[in-house]
């Protein structure tokens, strides 16, 4: 044991002074030293040293018979003087050596012999002299192989020089005697002892007198393999029936028979090995396997996750059996499902309803979406989302839909889920103040319940669906509420580069909803029936129109009906529609905006006529030199086109012709006429003559 009649210790190359050497204590965990100066109590330094703005630190808390240190260079210029007054300075002290200064106290080595039984039925126990006998020896050796494990780092310590490492840790060991091992002393002696004790553990120091004699019962490999296999079954088969089988076989083969406690602790050693059989691939998975440990997104939009969650909120429901009669039920539950952002757990999107269904997942997705429109003025997408592997199928075009990364969880990792922790924040944050609350994980048959008797009598009381829906929303609305600002504001550090938004057509085609009949374009728009009411849309895009004998089919939003999309029936076309402006009859029933939306109506319709216009006038163009192609002389065709157009130079020539003969005037102010029109060309007549043709007003009212 170190020297007690000086406060100085090293320890990892540091220099400590005893606890006992300062407190004034004279009872308790401990006691000062006849010796100590009685600087401070117990108590006192401890709570001094948990603070941050203390100068006492702790170098070495204490462990077994190895004392708590405080680090010599954090006190205070008054104690370092009353201590180097008393004891003398602490330069003269001999530094540790490398070994002591890598030696600790094995805590779990003192338990493990403390717990330890030997004898036919294990009545006995160690004696307490040789608890701490071997605790010291496994302490030892826990520094022996430290020190073999860091061989370059030890051989620099001890000079750098080449150095046979089992005779230079047989060196250290003999030396090391602040406790009271009683390891081997040769160089051979000391590597078997230490090979053994690296493979066997804590129970190889045991003598084999005072180990259980089944302990070694079960070595061949066919009986570790007999007994590992009864451990895995998936019947999760107790100990005393494990031992009953595996002694059946023993017996007809010889072998040892073995004991319960046996069966044990073989449980104990190869519980990696056998969980997997006994609790199943998702538990080891969960528990036993390494996990991925991962930092929450560092701004919004760039992670979704979503899940379900059976809301522990019950409510009443009135139905008719079979027999006709009405019977009221008050262990109903809603389902939630939750779309939410880990960035701060803003629940970005919600549904709600009676169970779990790709329906419901679908229109959760399309509230988060609605939802950003209404932060950020656009559907922008999550640049991740992840899901469990529910309805994966059914929904996997709606994910890839609304984010370039899907990525789900791996099947069976239930700590992939970081929403399920949210769920049971809401169960404990806000479930638990109303009075229908039904308890944590109410299937499970959790002691941490609600009085039952109580609910019973309160159950009358409980909300109906639509009630227990606006409890669940009141909850949402309430964390979102909270947490909106701060949301808002980190979005502004989300890189543009994650910032994507989702089109319209998109949208519409992802979560739209659509009565599954089909209709045409007439001059009102286009009509649809939603749950009884008539709606009506159009567009100003002139192309619309130019599809005007197409069937549509209207996708539209439940939540927002201004817009609609009109796919036609082939899936070729597709159109966003406007919900038509409704003008008043009346004059005097008129309002701010009509003006401008009946503006727009004559405007776009001046355009149309422009278009067809235009269009007929190039025709013309085009088929003038046509017309006068020798082969197309006394065809019906050219007759047809010729009457269509309207007029043609032949009959304007005729009619000069006829002037002429009247008046000599009338042929001078014909002539004059006729030179004007050959400037312009046969296109420009056949424009002005259809303008004469149209009546504009009929397009503009």
């Amino acid at each position: 044991m170190p020297n007690r009649e000086t406060p100085y210790e090293y320890y990892d190359n540091k220099l400590g002074v005893r606890i006992q050497f300062l407190i004034s204590d004279v009872d308790g965990q401990y006691e000062r030293h006849s010796e100590s100066l009685r600087l401070i109590s117990y108590d006192a330094l401890q709570k001094r040293m948990r603070r941050k703005s203390s100068c006492e630190k702790r170098l070495r808390r204490g462990a077994l018979n190895n004392e708590t240190l405080i680090l010599f260079s954090s006190l205070s210029r008054e104690w370092k003087d009353r201590i180097t007054t008393k004891f003398g300075d602490p330069k003269e002290e001999v530094k540790e050596s490398w070994f002591a200064q890598h030696y600790f106290a094995d805590r779990k080595a003192f338990d493990f012999y403390t717990r330890h039984r030997y004898g036919e039925k294990n009545e006995h126990k160690l004696d307490l002299k040789l608890v701490e006998q071997y605790t010291y020896n496994a302490s030892v050796l826990n520094t022996v192989l430290q020190m073999k494990t860091n061989r370059r780092a030890y051989a620099k310590a001890l000079g750098g020089v080449k150095i046979d490492i089992w005779q230079s840790l047989s060196n250290d060991v003999n030396a090391f005697r602040e406790v009271p091992h009683n390891l081997p002393a040769t160089r051979d002696g000391l590597r078997r002892k230490a090979t053994r004790y690296q493979k066997e553990g804590y129970l190889s120091l045991v003598s084999g007198k005072l180990q259980n004699s089944n302990a070694k019962k079960v070595t061949e490999k066919e009986q570790m393999a007999l007994l590992d296999e009864l451990i895995s079954k998936h019947t999760n088969l107790d100990n005393e029936l494990i031992k009953t089988i595996y002694n059946t076989v023993a017996e007809k083969m010889n072998w040892p028979t073995i004991t319960a406690m046996t069966v044990g602790n073989r449980k104990q050693q190869s519980g990696l090995v056998t969980h997997a059989g006994r609790n199943g691939v998702k538990s080891l998975q969960n528990k036993k396997l390494m996990q991925v440990k991962r930092s929450k997104p560092s701004s919004p939009m760039l992670y979704w996750t979503l899940d379900g969650w059976d809301v522990e909120l019950l409510y009443q429901a009135t139905v008719v059996d079979k027999d006709g009669k009405k019977r009221t039920t008050y262990h109903n539950r809603l389902t939630l499902i939750q779309v939410l952002d880990p960035h701060n757990n803003y629940p970005i999107g919600y549904s709600i309803g009676t169970n779990e269904s790709p329906e419901l997942i679908k229109n959760a997705l399309q509230n988060a979406m609605q939802h950003t429109r209404e932060l950020f003025g656009e559907l922008y997408m999550p640049y991740q989302l992840q899901s469990d592997n529910y309805a994966k199928k059914a929904l996997l075009s709606t994910y890839n839909a609304i984010t370039p990364n899907f990525t789900p969880a791996q099947v069976g990792n239930a700590k992939a889920k970081v929403i399920e922790p949210y769920f049971s924040m809401l169960n404990k944050k806000y479930c638990k103040l109303l009075n229908n609350w039904s308890g944590f994980n109410v299937d499970s048959g959790s002691k941490n319940q609600p009085n039952s008797e109580y609910l019973d009598k309160i159950k009358k009381s409980f909300p109906d669906q639509a009630g227990c829906i606006s409890q669940i929303e009141a909850i949402v609305n309430s964390e979102r509420s909270k947490k909106i600002e701060e949301y808002k504001q980190n979005w502004l550090s989300t890189k543009p580069e994650h910032k994507q938004i989702m089109s319209l057509d998109s949208y519409f085609l992802t979560f739209g909803s659509t009565t599954g009949a089909t209709n045409r374009l007439t001059g009102e728009g286009v009509k649809i029936t939603i749950e009884g009411e008539k709606h009506y849309y159009d567009s100003f895009d002139i192309n619309f129109r130019h599809q005007a004998h197409q069937d549509w089919e209207l996708l539209y939003d439940t939540n927002n009906l201004d817009q609609v999309l009109a796919v036609s029936s082939d899936g070729k076309e597709r159109h966003l529609l406007e919900r038509k402006y409704v003008q008043p009859m009346a004059l005097a029933d008129r309002k701010d905006g009509d003006s401008e939306e009946l503006q727009r109506v004559k405007n776009f319709n001046k355009e149309a006529v422009n278009m067809i216009i235009n269009t007929r006038s190039e025709n013309a163009r085009i088929l003038e030199p046509f017309l006068d192609t020798p082969q197309l002389n006394d065809t019906l065709a050219k007759h047809l086109l010729t009457d269509s157009l309207g007029q043609h130079k032949n009959h304007k020539s005729q009619q000069r012709i006829e002037a002429a003969n009247n008046s000599k005037k009338l042929v001078e102010r014909t002539a004059k006429k006729e030179a004007k029109k050959q400037a312009k060309t046969f296109a420009d007549e056949q424009r002005e003559y259809y303008e004469s043709k149209v009546n504009i007003n009929e397009y503009l009212d």
